[in-house]
């Protein structure tokens, strides 16, 4: 193990000597970048629904020497509330391009995109209150101050080059001119999309709908937690026919099954020794979540109707939210991100041991799978307390029918 550990250190050593970055390199960038936010102090951040007073502290943005990660700090007011964007451990290898985002009056925005996702923690008036997924992040310019958008692109550019990462910025990207005209917010109600416009961004996030409609089968891993345990979960589903959860406890696999026409339980851990047909309205509700490609896709011709009943700003991230009836008459809340158009939430009442209860299901960490597919990775459930996270996400691959046989 000592061997291992010399040879890690070895490796490290000739990656810090080969990028020959001092740290008074990295600690002048740090200092540029969080200056040049601060001119931003104070102006206003309008989402076309809400409007965010922004502030900054004097080191806002820092790269680290050791590691060359970075740290981004961000603070909006609305209001008596206060929130606070961190955002830490940023892999600025990962970056996808950095292109111009949408803003009014005189706040300017250049966005880094992250295809796989930045976590971001946010405190509202000094409490913590959620950590997000993020796929972009925000830096700042004030519109007053000449060539400032191309001061802080060629900040963003010298950045990437010392840190020897290429180039991320196109040169066509200085060459752009504004897209948005300045001190005209009473154009945004305008520019709220409908409800269809929102499901088609929302089917192009996840990949389209070529892909979305190819998925068959799905064969997932990961890890439930509830009340301190950590418990091996794996899921088998056939698209609207049949899905199988094997949660490992004490070394035997507690069995749930649900069919197009059936549903049966086999927990070991409650002393059952044959599988148990479950309660017919339980099973009702489990044949409804069959479909894969989800309720949005296609909505209309799966009879379900839809209705964006507004936008609302949750912990700082501004949110469609849609009302969705099945066919069947079960109404499902969802909301979808403003800005990735992911779905972050659905809210929907479940039959809980013969109580209505309504559960909210919060969804996150958007990964991309080998075969391209995306997935969300993470889903917390409550108010049971349940969380599962994802390690494993494998699409169309064959599934014996036989999994779901009643023994």
């Amino acid at each position: 193990m000592k061997k291992i550990y010399f040879f890690i250190l070895i490796m490290i050593f000739f990656a810090i000597k080969a990028q020959n970055i001092s740290y008074e390199k990295l600690d002048s960038i740090s200092v540029d970048i969080s200056r040049y936010q601060l001119k931003s102090e104070n102006l206003i951040y309008n989402t076309g629904e809400n409007e965010y007073e922004l502030g900054f502290p004097e080191n806002n943005f820092q790269i680290f020497y050791s590691t060359n990660t970075a740290t981004r700090v961000v603070n909006k007011k609305n209001g008596d509330k206060e929130f606070v964007f961190i955002t830490e451990n940023i892999d600025l290898s990962k970056v996808d391009e950095i292109s111009q985002a949408q803003s009014y009056g005189k706040l300017g925005i250049v966005r880094m995109n992250f295809p796989k996702g930045i976590d971001t923690q946010i405190y509202t008036n000094g409490v913590y209150t959620n950590t997000i997924k993020e796929y972009s992040l925000e830096f700042f310019y004030n519109r007053n101050e000449e060539g400032s958008r191309n001061k802080l692109l060629t900040q963003l550019d010298k950045t990437f080059r010392i840190l020897n990462l290429g180039n991320k910025i196109s040169k066509d990207e200085f060459l752009v001119e504004e897209k948005i005209e300045l001190d005209k917010p009473e154009e945004t109600s305008a520019k709220i999309l409908t409800v269809d416009e929102i499901v088609e961004k929302y089917v192009k996030t996840l990949g389209g709908e070529e892909k979305i409609r190819s998925i068959r089968t799905l064969t997932i891993e990961g890890t439930l937690e509830t009340q301190g345990m950590k418990i091996p979960v794996r899921s088998w589903m056939l698209h609207n026919q049949a899905m199988r959860m094997d949660m490992e406890i004490q070394g035997k696999a507690n069995t749930t099954v649900v069919t197009n026409n059936s549903a049966w339980t086999l927990f070991p851990m409650q002393n059952q020794r044959n599988a148990v047909n479950a309660d017919f309205v339980v099973a009702k509700e489990g044949m409804e979540e069959l479909d894969l490609t989800g309720d949005l896709f296609d909505y209309k011709t799966k009879g379900n109707t839809v209705e964006l009943i507004g936008k609302e700003s949750i912990d700082g991230s501004d949110l469609y939210k849609i009302k969705l009836i099945r066919k069947s008459g079960t109404v499902v809340m969802l909301f979808i991100d403003a800005n990735t158009y992911f779905l972050t939430k659905r809210i929907m009442n479940k039959n809980m041991q013969g109580k209505i209860v309504e559960v909210t299901e919060t969804i996150g960490d958007y990964r991309i799978n080998d075969d391209g597919f995306v997935y969300a990775s993470f889903y917390q459930y409550s108010p049971a307390g349940t969380s599962v996270n994802y390690n494993s996400f494998q699409v169309n691959k064959n599934i014996n029918p036989q999994l779901f046989e009643k023994p």
